[in-house]
């Protein structure tokens, strides 16, 4: 259970969802580090003893470690850590250049697990015993599944949850450490000021191009309309980990409806597929496969 003691550190806090996580738990008079590349932008908070506004740019190890170290000093601990900051990066992979691909992995990717290792330190050493503490990961649908012109957003997504899986299992119990990845689709963001785009190589820039058809979808006022909103969507992550509800944490959390519709069709082809190439999978071992394979 979390309250007012509550020590809460988000990144990305200057628009969308970051922005709406840290003005609910600032709403909730919780103690919180906001954090941003500018933090001019965090002028929406107001100044008092439970906010420390910082700036942040996640692909630095330094600040990481410096704002990291500023959080324990003001308040002695650290409860939860929101990893939210990040930006689109779309565009036919081709194309792409290798020094844009490599920031959207250092962002999406690197600096996570930065805070995320370091957090684990501060819950076990620093904290009170048995405290423990809570790392959320703000991954997206695409995180679980892959959508076209967006290839090295999808792969930080996607090594993002397989980091934090792995990581999750290796806490002992009594640490009391948690871990939840969170999965939205669509949310009502400025995605035209916040993304970056490449410029498109015309063998894919034609009218029945991938990347084209689902820019078409996402910028269609119709389609805009049915997205989560930022506000909904902190309250639902912070309800969540507050306890207000009384079933186990999951591992990945979805948000927005078309999530399951879409999860649910990735899931059908990926069991039809497996049926259909049994026969191969087995081929490999003819003994039968590794036995007493352990579940973790």
């Amino acid at each position: 259970m979390l309250d007012s003691s509550t020590v809460w550190f988000i990144t990305g806090c200057s628009s969308g969802l970051g922005k709406a996580l840290a003005s609910l738990i600032h709403s909730a008079g919780h103690r919180f580090v906001a954090t941003a590349r500018n933090v001019d932008t965090l002028s929406y908070l107001p100044d008092g003893p439970n906010v420390l506004k910082l700036r942040l740019d996640v692909t630095s190890k330094a600040d990481i470690h410096e704002t990291l170290s500023a959080t324990v000093a003001k308040f002695g601990r650290l409860d939860v850590v929101i990893n939210n900051a990040g930006y689109p990066l779309m565009g036919d992979t081709e194309v792409i250049p290798e020094s844009d691909a490599r920031l959207q992995l250092e962002t999406l990717f690197w600096g996570p697990v930065f805070i995320s290792q370091e957090a684990v330190r501060i819950f076990r050493e620093v904290n009170p015993a048995g405290a423990g503490g809570t790392i959320v990961q703000i991954s997206s649908i695409g995180g679980y599944m892959a959508f076209p012109g967006s290839a090295f957003y999808q792969a930080g997504k996607f090594a993002l949850g397989g980091f934090t899986e792995s990581f999750a299992k290796e806490m002992n119990p009594d640490w009391r450490i948690r871990f939840l990845i969170v999965a939205p689709g669509g949310i009502k963001t400025n995605l035209g000021s916040n993304g970056k785009f490449a410029p498109r190589h015309p063998a894919y820039d034609t009218p029945d191009g991938a990347l084209n058809r689902l820019m078409a979808y996402m910028m269609d006022p119709a389609a805009q309309a049915s997205f989560s909103e930022a506000d909904l969507c902190a309250k639902a992550i912070v309800d969540v980990l507050v306890g207000q509800d009384e079933r186990k944490l999951p591992g990945r959390l979805l948000l927005g409806p078309e999530t399951i519709t879409l999860l649910e069709a990735e899931m059908k082809k990926t069991q039809e597929e497996m049926e259909a190439w049994k026969d191969v999978t087995a081929s490999t071992s003819p003994s039968g496969g590794a036995k007493d394979v352990p579940i973790l």
